[in-house]
């Protein structure tokens, strides 16, 4: 998995060194399972949970997305509820791209307004336990 991810296209933006781990570390929460996603948009990565005991799968994190407006190389997309992504986008860390099913909504996270690593992971963190909910 490392010889991949240094072996980017050329023209491709390098990911900041505090979010080189940044996949590992979604796959390590408990239920958080990497989904296939289009073979036609290379670099799109796509996570849902898988939780048996709770009867809940959904995807809820996307990255790969609009890697040219994101100087750190994630690109980052979560589905949460209407009413969080509302939160999210009234405090400047992300915006409303589209309303999905069931009351939730997709969210571009504005990566360059967040300070650092621990608020990326408070965002991911909260569509994580809206996923599980």
């Amino acid at each position: 998995m490392l010889r991949r991810r240094r072996e980017q296209p050329s023209g491709a933006t390098a990911v900041a060194p505090a979010f080189e781990d940044f996949h590992a570390w979604v796959l390590s929460l408990p239920w958080v399972v990497e989904r296939p996603y289009s073979v036609e948009t290379p670099g799109i990565r796509c996570f849902g949970v898988d939780c048996e005991p709770l009867a809940r799968r959904q995807v809820w994190l996307l990255t790969g997305l609009e890697r040219q407006l994101d100087a750190r190389g994630l690109g980052l997309a979560v589905i949460v509820p209407v009413d969080a992504a509302t939160d999210i986008e009234g405090t400047g860390l992300g915006r409303i791209v589209s309303p999905m099913p069931r009351g939730n909504a997709l969210m571009a996270v504005s990566c360059d307004s967040l300070a650092g690593r621990a608020e990326l992971e408070t965002v991911v963190l909260s569509a994580y336990c809206c996923a599980l909910s």
